[in-house]
């Protein structure tokens, strides 16, 4: 089967876990002259130096002036101490860990592997803001923001001395060097309350969401009045430059369980709310929230219905489909534009679940960091670490690394410039971050050929070479055209010219009909322009489908399928093979069929308002 390479880095000195000598795809630091026990690790030195030959770090240096060593303990000590609060990619090869104590830890990942090569920890922001315990903290280039438990107000940081965007993106300077100014601003919302307030940030930095989850049906504490902006849960600042004020603010008509900032609408608000039923049933709300005239008005809301509680939940890179995670062990994935909602089982209990950057492939996490792999068909893609002989998992167990499994908090995707030439970057990186745990990096490889990462086109191959036909068809059903046409007819193209090159029988017959019905039946409808762009070389693939049947003497399915492309050179030809066939009643058939048409007609004429309704019968059939 399908199945993705990877290779697990456990950034620690401390003797907490439990990686067998075999296992050569899994890695961590060990001090010099580390005593181990030869009846546990009886390969202990092999692997130190296949891991050194490698180019890996077995034990790190403590040289100045990263005194990487020093710097590794310092960080584990932190992380067991106190919780992450936020993640950011700086860079594909900078990554940033806010704690909630205040500490930025910055991490360069070496480029040729997911070893570490610098670390910067920068406590100059510790004790700087209104609270020692932070909520939830925001970090960019321009400016951090940071909200606590305790308090209704957020501490708003600008950075006076910064240096130029493009200059700020590649260094990795202390936030101490850039002045830091720190500002209080009183927010909206209920006083006297602990609440998780939490952030996200527009694509222009310019607009700051702050958030925080509410029952609708919470008992309030007597009052004379209480005011909208009292009872808000949702509120949006307006950032610009050293000054930041409130722009607008309201309350969901149901309970929040994710909220973000669009990033491809500077205005729009995405948010996945969860509500009960009258019958006690779990309804998700997916809602389209836009910012208009200073005020934040709900543009659309969709209800999906679930058997269960949603314990985690994510918004596809596209913003076209979510993903829910839900208590009894199964994940729903909901498609808004094909108003399609599917739903599978997961060998893995979901915790944490995340979207890779290209929107095809989808990780859920367990709360013991065990990690499991499907597409947006939600067929499952088998994972195994690198090893000396093939065997793929349904899912990554992580937890029997360490001897006291931490709990899985947040993962996330380092992201990428999708039109990148870089010959060297065959990898994705996801960082794990555990409670109280180690940092842990997990590393897919992609192949030096393959610079698509994991998109559609390269899972169809993937599934082709391994004779995953179904899977493929799926994948290729959750596409959309209008979306991305180009792809869409390369993954048709790839399956129907390798289901054309086999021996037909009725499993493959039913494949390359599921397959053309996705042009020539798909729902929902695809506009014209797309239509007019790609039905000829589609409908030659679906001539080479016609002789194909003819070739294996499939007449029925032949005949119609002439009918519907309309050409007299098709009829022409089931007359000569039925007549070699001894089919006589067949050949007439054919060719009086023939007789109606007027010259060669090559395709169907798609541009009246009727091409959609004038579908091949056997992929009607077939749906």
């Amino acid at each position: 089967m399908a199945s993705c390479l990877c290779e697990l880095y456990i950034w620690s000195l401390r003797n907490l876990y439990a990686i067998p000598d075999s296992v050569i795809g899994c890695h961590s630091y060990h001090d010099k002259g580390e005593l181990v026990n030869s009846k546990e690790q009886p390969y202990f030195e092999e692997k130190q130096q296949y891991v050194e030959s490698r180019d890996l770090v077995w034990s790190p240096r403590n040289k100045r002036p990263e005194k990487l060593k020093d710097n590794l303990k310092e960080v584990e000590d932190l992380m067991s101490q106190y919780h992450c609060i936020d993640i950011r990619w700086k860079t594909k090869h900078i990554l940033q860990v806010i704690l909630n104590n205040g500490c930025v830890i910055s991490f360069v990942i070496t480029q040729t592997s997911g070893d570490v090569e610098k670390i910067l920890l920068d406590k100059s922001m510790i004790g700087k803001f209104s609270s020692h315990t932070l909520c939830c903290s925001k970090l960019t280039d321009q400016f951090m923001v940071a909200s606590f438990p305790d308090t209704s107000k957020i501490d708003y940081v600008y950075f006076t001395k910064r240096p130029s965007l493009a200059e700020a993106a590649v260094r990795l300077d202390k936030l101490a060097s850039w002045e830091p100014k720190v500002m209080q601003l009183e927010i909206p919302g209920p006083k006297g309350r602990r609440l998780d307030r939490r952030f996200s940030c527009n694509i222009h930095n310019d607009h700051i969401l702050i958030w925080w989850m509410t029952a609708s049906d919470e008992a309030w504490p007597w009052s004379p009045m209480f005011t909208d902006k009292e009872r808000a849960n949702t509120v949006v600042l307006h950032a610009n430059g050293p000054s930041v004020d409130v722009l607008c603010f309201t309350r969901t008509e149901n309970d929040p369980l994710y909220m973000t900032f669009s990033q491809l609408q500077s205005q729009r608000i995405l948010a996945i709310e969860e509500s009960k039923g009258s019958r006690g049933e779990t309804i998700c709300f997916t809602c389209k929230y836009d910012i208009i005239r200073g005020k934040i008005q709900r543009t659309s809301m969709t209800a999906i219905p679930l058997k269960s509680p949603i314990v985690c939940q994510c918004i596809s890179p596209g913003e076209d489909k979510v993903i829910l995670g839900c208590s009894d062990g199964s994940i729903v994935m909901h498609d808004d534009q094909k108003k399609l909602t599917q739903i599978t089982r997961c060998s893995v209990k979901p915790a944490c679940i995340c979207w890779h950057p290209n929107g095809t492939v989808i990780l859920v996490g367990s709360s013991r960091g065990d990690i499991q792999i499907f597409d947006i068909a939600l067929s499952c893609l088998k994972i195994q670490l690198v090893e000396e002989e093939i065997n793929p998992e349904k899912y990554l167990r992580v937890s029997r690394f360490f001897r006291f499994p931490p709990l899985l908090n947040l993962m996330e995707w380092c992201p990428y410039d999708p039109i990148s030439t870089d010959t060297s970057d065959y990898v994705d990186s996801l960082f794990l971050s555990f409670d109280k745990g180690p940092p842990v990096l997990l590393q897919f490889h992609l192949g030096i050929l393959s610079h698509e990462r994991y998109s559609p086109s390269e899972l169809v191959k993937e599934y082709i070479k391994h004779r995953q036909l179904d899977e493929a068809i799926s994948l290729l059903t959750c596409l959309n055209w209008d979306v991305e046409g180009q792809t869409c007819y390369y993954c048709l193209s790839t399956i129907v010219n390798h289901l054309l090159r086999q021996p037909l029988n009725a499993e493959r017959e039913a494949q390359l009909e599921a397959t053309l019905a996705t042009f020539y039946a798909p729902k929902p409808a695809i506009s014209e322009s797309i239509i007019f762009e790609f039905r000829d070389p589609i409908s030659r693939l679906a001539r080479r489908f016609f002789h194909h049947l003819l070739r294996y003497a499939r007449f029925d399915k032949a005949f119609l399928l002439a009918v519907d492309i309309g050409a007299k050179d098709l009829f022409m030809d089931i007359y000569y093979m039925a007549l070699d066939k001894g089919e006589t009643a067949l050949a007439d058939v054919a060719k009086k069929k023939a007789q109606q048409y007027v010259g060669f007609i090559s395709t169907l004429d798609w541009s009246s308002n009727q091409s959609l309704d004038l579908l091949p019968s056997i992929l009607s059939q077939h749906l």
